[in-house]
């Protein structure tokens, strides 16, 4: 009966594309209103299955999403509302603009964003563009590298609870950094001739001055400050909790429908005899759950135990830097009021992924593969007060040390500064 209404689907969007020349215009109209209709039926066919889903998905969210996510949201918005991150946009602009062609204050969106995890690094993107730090082509290139995951869902979920070693996440963290720096390279040449933010050194001072100027007149409370960071803050993890809910349903119909198996086999053929494995099928499976969802995809890989592990290591490289389309939309809903083109961005999630998984093969060919023992995979903890804050410490550790590193670095220069301008007098 699934597959019925599925072909029934298809068919009429054929008779409609030939019954009428504009068919590209009647496919975008209809696209969405059909797709809404075959998930309603899908959810009236598989009732049973929608809930487990959802269920799933909203465990996800309340137990490693919000305790992850949350503190950095909150964190991000005081540095950049306090006038921090224009202090550091100052001492850190000969850093990031000959490396990433990109001004200083994009440190703070690349430190968070590798520190703790999508979509962080897309907000404090939109917020810098949203207060005319960047120009429309800077928040593209720097939007294309700075939206990564965070080392608590690749250390620990992924290499701690899917693989059982944390060596194999910190591998994969590690080849994960590698492909980030890579798409930023490489991106600094994205629209390379247009005008940049900042043109000369003594306007980078300038301009901070004055912008630090008008926060001190403006003298903003720090109980209005932290309370407008919370709702802010709210309002984001809340959207970012209906897309993971939404996409665990998506792709629990899927497979409960069989096009995830039909499509995988279909690949499966156009694969060299040689390379066939017999659970390759199921790498491709996952391959195309990460391609909407990196949970469900790395979930599903992990699983695949007879697969070489350099072949099962890469895959998961490969799904965690494309990052899946349920961040991208995550990421569009996000930019959506900034005029940031999204092209770019895909393009360089895109790559990142390809790269990661160069990386984790090229490293896997140099360390011992005897070294990384993997453990059949576990299953995400059930939701609890205790799991809540057990995952908010791990979560917190790392990207506070990142966070305390970059303020030592800009404390640093800017007493070297201090101290210059002061011999000089």
């Amino acid at each position: 009966m699934a597959y019925t209404f599925l072909i029934m689907i298809f068919a009429s969007i054929l008779l409609l594309m030939t019954l009428q020349p504009s068919r590209t215009l009647y496919i975008r109209l209809l696209s969405l209103p059909v797709l809404c209709i075959a998930f309603t039926i899908c959810l009236v066919l598989f009732s049973d299955t929608a809930v487990k889903a959802a269920a799933k998905g909203l465990n996800l969210w309340a137990a490693v999403v919000v305790p992850s996510l949350f503190p950095f949201f909150i964190v991000s918005d005081l540095l950049r509302t306090s006038g921090f991150a224009y202090l550091a946009g100052a001492l850190l602009e000969p850093v990031m603009r000959p490396l990433f062609n990109v001004p200083g204050c994009s440190s703070l969106a690349l430190a968070l964003g590798v520190a703790s995890g999508y979509p962080v690094g897309a907000r404090i993107t939109t917020d810098l563009r949203k207060n005319n730090a960047l120009t429309a082509a800077e928040a593209e290139r720097l939007l294309a590298f700075t939206n990564n995951s965070g080392p608590l869902f690749i250390i620990g979920a992924v290499g701690t609870g899917m693989l059982g070693s944390s060596a194999i996440g910190l591998f994969l963290y590690i080849c994960h950094l590698l492909a980030c720096i890579t798409v930023g390279l490489v991106f600094r040449f994205y629209k390379r001739t247009e005008k940049s933010s900042c043109h000369a050194k003594k306007h980078i001072w300038t301009d901070m001055k004055k912008k630090l100027s008008m926060l001190a007149r403006k003298r903003p409370d720090p109980g209005t400050l932290l309370g407008d960071a919370v709702r802010n803050s709210v309002s984001s993890i809340l959207a970012i909790g209906g897309f993971i809910v939404l996409f665990s349903v998506i792709i629990s119909f899927l497979a409960e429908t069989g096009l995830i198996r039909l499509t995988a086999a279909a690949v499966m053929h156009l694969l060299p005899k040689g390379i066939q494995h017999r659970d390759a099928e199921g790498v491709i499976s996952g391959i195309i759950c990460g391609a909407l969802e990196i949970t469900t995809g790395a979930e599903t890989i992990s699983r695949c135990a007879a697969v070489p592990i350099h072949v099962k290591l890469s895959a998961l490289s490969l799904i965690i830097g494309w990052a899946g389309l349920s961040v991208h939309l995550q990421v569009k809903s996000i930019i959506s009021e900034t005029g940031i083109n999204m092209r770019p961005y895909l393009l360089g999630k895109l790559l990142q992924g390809a790269a990661a998984a160069i990386y984790t093969w090229a490293g896997l060919k140099l360390v011992p593969t005897g070294s990384l023992a993997v453990r059949p995979v576990q299953s995400l903890p059930a939701f609890s007060m205790q799991s809540f804050f057990q995952t908010l410490g791990q979560s917190v550790w790392i990207p506070a040390a990142v966070i305390m590193i970059w303020i030592c670095i800009v404390s640093v220069i800017w007493l070297q500064k201090d101290v210059k301008k002061k011999s000089s007098t």
